[in-house]
């Protein structure tokens, strides 16, 4: 009889163990699957068509918007924005002149706005998607301490192709110090 009851307490003591180890497995969050437009490795077109069925349609209609703004009200695109052009403002006066007002940032400084507000939109609006942060561009890069060069039409009355590919050059490297990644200016013609 003794070894029964020494038996059954090393059984009940295992039953225990399990039922306690099971308990604590159940209890364990449950990892949540990232969304297929999260994962790098999956297609791209399989990636924005995960995206889209996810978004809501104010949150697409907003993907369609690119906006000056200043720094500070970033929080006023709850559901994401295309584009930003960064420390820049519609003026309210003189709209025969220069329709923007820009902030005299240094080149350090607007990329860690950029880098700041991509932060943002990738961690703080519900669809994480990025800006695309842009700037003018027309004959240089709209900013303080950027290289001006003549207009394109001047460019293009030099008839020498290599020289205007190193202005664009130029201006791709004062605009990409910056964190833009995209700028409003003439094509190629």
């Amino acid at each position: 009889m003794g070894v029964f009851v020494k038996n059954a307490k090393l059984a009940m003591k295992r039953v225990e163990s399990f039922a306690f180890s099971f308990l604590l497995l159940c209890l364990q969050p449950v990892a949540a699957q990232t969304p297929l437009y999260l994962d790098k490795n999956i297609d791209v077109s399989k990636r924005v068509g995960d995206l889209m069925t996810r978004m809501t349609n104010e949150e697409k209609l907003w993907q369609l918007f690119m906006v000056p703004v200043d720094h500070g009200v970033i929080d006023k695109f709850p559901n994401g924005v295309c584009g930003l052009q960064i420390a820049a403002r519609e003026k309210t006066q003189g709209v025969s002149q220069q329709r923007l007002q820009y902030g005299s940032l240094s080149a350090a400084l607007q990329a860690q706005r950029i880098n700041d507000m991509q932060r943002y939109f990738l961690e703080k609006t519900r669809p994480g998607v990025p800006i695309i942060p842009f700037d003018e561009a027309l004959h240089g890069l709209v900013r303080e301490g950027a290289t001006a060069f003549p207009q394109a039409i001047a460019l293009a009355a030099t008839w020498d192709v290599a020289l205007m590919g190193r202005v664009a050059g130029a201006i791709a490297k004062e605009t990409a110090s910056r964190g833009i990644r995209q700028v409003l200016s003439p094509v190629l013609n």
